[in-house]
């Protein structure tokens, strides 16, 4: 990867999205097929996270992404959040996040029906079919959230690409309300879907400001 093919971080994010939260059952395989292995040890009891977010403007343009987070592992007695499955819409956001932050970006096309405000519709394309497909809408009033009121530890993300650890707190400003998880289907090989579990929440988030700082890259011998 060129230079010219990475953009540096930080970024500086905006867009509008979806968070389904739920419990997922550990006995998933899914929870094991898109967690590296240096990271299943260190899982520890808590919920799973699937977003879909659609950035209007970023440092690399805008694009389009749907990440699976299987839940927090134990790293050095504190608690993290790692992205272990992920598809964005462009080229340059998988090598950047690849290079920036270890996050596993793949590549896959998607196709959105509607706008934020009402129902939308979205399909994920990857490998020669589909990987995800989701159906919501936005309920109920808006409320202002800003991640820079939770503590860095809460939001801290730990990433394994190789030998090398990234670790970064992204912060986020804008507005969220309750949503309805109308249809959520994917290709098990693929995608994980929160169906083999207890959903706790959806949420849409109509528009948001966000950071992604630097990663602070940890040398082999500090490894998890």
């Amino acid at each position: 990867m060129s230079g010219q093919q990475i953009v540096p971080a930080p970024w500086q994010l905006s867009g509008n999205g979806l968070i389904v939260v739920w419990w997922a059952d550990r006995r998933d395989r899914n929870l094991h097929r898109f967690t590296p292995p240096e990271l299943r040890e260190h899982a520890v009891s808590s919920p799973s996270l699937m977003m879909f977010v659609d950035y209007r403007s970023s440092d690399a343009g805008p694009y389009r992404e749907l990440l699976f987070i299987p839940g927090q592992f134990r790293v050095k007695g504190r608690r993290r959040w790692s992205i272990t499955r992920i598809y964005v819409s462009t080229t340059i956001s998988v090598r950047s996040g690849r290079a920036n932050w270890g996050i596993p970006k793949d590549l896959a096309d998607f196709q959105v029906e509607g706008e934020p405000g009402g129902t939308q519709r979205v399909t994920v394309s990857a490998e020669g079919r589909c990987a995800a497909s989701l159906e919501f809408e936005p309920v109920g009033p808006r409320f202002p959230v800003t991640g820079s009121l939770l503590p860095a530890p809460l939001r801290t993300l730990i990433q394994v690409s190789g030998d090398r650890r990234f670790e970064f707190a992204p912060t986020a400003r804008g507005r969220i309300r309750a949503a309805r998880l109308l249809r959520a289907e994917s290709d098990p090989a693929l995608f994980p879907a929160p169906g083999g579990g207890r959903i706790l929440g959806v949420f849409c988030v109509p528009e948001f400001r966000m950071e992604f700082p630097r990663a602070r890259i940890s040398s082999p011998e500090e490894h998890v």
